[in-house]
C-alpha cells in the first residue's frame, strides 16, 4: 500500500491512494495490499516529536482533490528566501499548495511557505518500487529556517542499523472499520531495518512504525549536526502493522543534486509576494498578527461574511487599519518596486493611506512616507486620518504625533489649510463608502470573502483566508 495522503480541509475530497508494492508478494498478498490502498492512515505507538522541526507537513489542494504529507527541508537559499522540500512523488500528484513548519501544523502559530514549483523524480512509477522521489521549492525561508541535509554515498545503511522515522501521519491503525485519524502533530518512531536494496529500506511494523500521512517524511541516520535522511517513506504492507518501506536516498542522488543546483527561479512581482506572504516574512507576520489579533480578524471575517465595510469599521474601528495594511502590504512594503506595474496593485495608496489630492498629500507623500504608512497600519492612527482627529485619543497617539511632525516640519505650506499637521480636521479624504486605505474606491466582498478595492491587493488577505481554512480543517481525514 502506497502510504496515501490524508484529506485535511473540509472542502477537499479524499483523493484515490496510489498502490506500490515490493517486488516477490503473492497474488493473494498484492490483493490485500490493493484494498488497503484505497483507504487511509501517521506515527503508529511514536512520539510527539520536538527535535526535528525541519520536518514539515505538505497542504495539497487541486480541484475537489487534496490531502496532507510530510517532507524535510533539506536546503535553503536565505539571500533568495527559498528553500527545498524532500518528498515522495506520490506526494505531488495532488499538487502541494501550501508547506507547513509546526509541532502541531493546526497550531495558530505554525508557519507557512507558499509553494513555487515541484518535480517528481521521472524515473518514478505507481506500479513499480523505486524511484519514489519528489523535491518541493519554497518561499519565504530565513536565517531561522531549519534544514536536515540528504545523505551523500555511502549512506552506511545495512541490516541492523537503527533509524527514526520522523512524520504527521495516523496515529492508530488504518484498519476498514476504524475511524478517520485526527492527528496533527509530528511524531517520531525509532525502527531497526532489517532488509536493504539498493534502492529500498525495510523494517518490521508489528509493534511500531509509519503509515498515511507520514508519505514524504524522513529516515533518519547519525545525531546532531551529524544528522542526515537516508530514506523516504514510501509504502507499508497490511494496516500500517505489516512490514513499512522507504524510498532508499541514495539511489536518486543524481535527481536530488540535480534540483538542488537548478536555476533559481527569476525575479518577479508574483514570486516576491508569495516569499513575502510567506515564513516569517513581512507580509506574511502582518497578516498572523491580524489574524492572531481579535479585533482585526473580526473585522476580517465581517468581510468574509459579505457585510459592508462601513459596518465592519462600525463593529470593529480600530482594526481596519492593521487589516488593509497586511492586505496591501505586497504593493506598498514588501514587493512595491517589482510590482509598481502590476494590475494587482493599482489603486493601492502609495503610502498605505490616501488623502485628498492636492499640493499637500503630494508633499506627505514625497516626505513623509514612511510616517504616513506607520500611521495608516496603527488602529488608533487610522481612526484618527479617517474621522479628522475627532477622537481624543489622536493627540496622544504616537504614529499620528509623529506624521504631524513630520508634515509641519516638512510641508508646512503645502498643508496650510489641512489638519494633517495639528490634528484637525481635513487630514482624511473620505466620502460615503469609501475606504482610502484601499485606494479611496468602493470596497466590494468577493466570493471568496476577501475584501478588494478596485484593484487593491488582497494578497495577504487571501493568506489570512487559506491560513484559517488550513486551521479550522485541520482536524479533518488524512490522505
Amino acid at each position: 500500500m502506497r502510504l496515501s495522503v490524508v484529506r485535511l480541509v473540509p472542502f477537499l475530497v479524499l483523493g484515490v491512494a496510489c498502490s506500490m508494492q515490493p517486488a516477490g508478494l503473492t497474488e493473494t498478498e498484492r490483493a490485500g495490499n490493493e484494498e488497503i490502498g484505497r483507504a487511509s492512515s501517521a506515527v503508529i505507538n511514536g512520539a510527539v516529536d520536538t527535535a526535528h522541526p525541519a520536518v514539515v507537513a505538505l497542504i495539497l489542494s487541486k480541484g475537489n482533490q487534496g490531502g496532507l504529507c510530510s517532507g524535510t527541508i533539506v536546503k535553503k537559499d536565505v539571500q533568495r528566501g527559498i528553500g527545498w522540500v524532500a518528498t515522495a512523488a506520490h506526494c505531488v500528484d495532488v499538487p502541494p499548495a501550501i508547506v507547513v513548519q509546526a509541532q502541531d501544523f493546526s497550531a495558530p502559530d505554525a508557519i507557512r511557505y507558499s509553494v513555487i514549483d515541484f518535480k517528481a523524480d521521472p524515473r518514478y512509477s505507481p506500479q513499480r518500487n523505486t524511484y519514489d522521489f519528489a523535491m518541493v521549492r519554497i518561499a519565504g525561508v530565513d536565517e531561522s529556517t531549519p534544514v536536515i541535509p540528504l545523505t551523500t554515498a555511502p549512506d552506511g545503511v545495512a541490516r541492523q542499523t537503527p533509524v527514526t522515522s520522523v512524520g504527521f501521519g495516523r496515529t492508530s491503525l488504518n484498519e476498514p472499520s476504524s475511524p478517520d485519524d485526527q492527528n496533527t502533530e509530528r511524531r517520531v518512531v525509532s525502527k531497526t531495518v532489517d532488509e536493504v536494496t539498493t534502492t529500498l529500506i525495510g523494517y518490521d511494523m508489528r509493534t511500531q512504525g509509519i503509515c498515511q500521512g507520514d508519505s514524504g517524511g524522513p529516515v533518519l541516520v547519525g545525531t546532531g549536526a551529524n544528522k542526515r535522511i537516508v530514506g523516504i517513506h514510501s509504502f507499508v504492507q497490511g494496516n500500517c502493522n505489516g512490514r513499512g518501506y522507504s524510498a532508499r536516498v541514495t539511489a536518486a542522488l543524481d535527481f536530488f543534486q540535480q534540483e538542488l543546483t537548478k536555476s533559481l527561479p527569476a525575479e518577479s512581482c508574483g514570486l516576491c509576494e508569495k516569499i513575502a506572504n510567506s515564513g516569517k516574512q513581512e507580509c506574511a507576520a502582518m497578516s498572523a498578527s491580524c489574524l492572531a489579533d481579535k479585533e482585526c480578524r473580526g473585522y476580517y471575517e465581517c468581510l468574509a461574511e459579505g457585510k459592508k465595510a462601513a459596518d465592519c469599521f462600525e463593529a470593529f474601528p480600530l482594526a481596519e487599519g492593521p487589516f488593509y495594511a497586511a492586505a496591501n502590504c505586497v504593493c506598498g512594503r514588501a514587493c512595491a518596486s517589482k510590482c509598481s506595474s502590476s494590475s494587482s496593485c493599482r489603486g493601492v495608496p502609495k503610502c498605505g493611506y490616501k488623502m485628498e489630492d492636492g499640493a499637500c498629500s503630494t508633499c506627505v507623500e514625497k516626505s513623509c512616507c514612511q510616517e504616513e504608512t506607520d500611521c495608516a497600519a496603527d488602529g488608533q492612527c487610522y481612526v484618527c486620518l479617517k474621522n479628522g482627529d475627532a477622537d481624543a485619543a489622536c493627540t496622544t497617539n504616537a504614529a499620528r504625533k509623529k506624521l504631524a511632525t513630520c508634515a509641519a516640519t516638512n510641508c508646512k505650506t503645502e498643508c496650510a489649510d489641512s489638519g494633517i499637521q495639528t490634528g484637525g480636521d481635513g487630514a482624511a479624504s473620505e466620502e460615503e463608502g469609501e475606504d482610502p486605505a484601499a485606494g479611496g474606491v468602493t470596497t466590494t466582498t468577493t466570493t471568496s470573502g476577501c475584501a478588494t478595492s478596485s484593484g487593491a491587493s488582497s494578497s495577504s488577505a487571501l493568506a489570512l483566508l487559506a491560513g484559517a481554512l488550513v486551521m479550522a480543517g485541520a482536524r479533518r481525514r488524512r490522505r
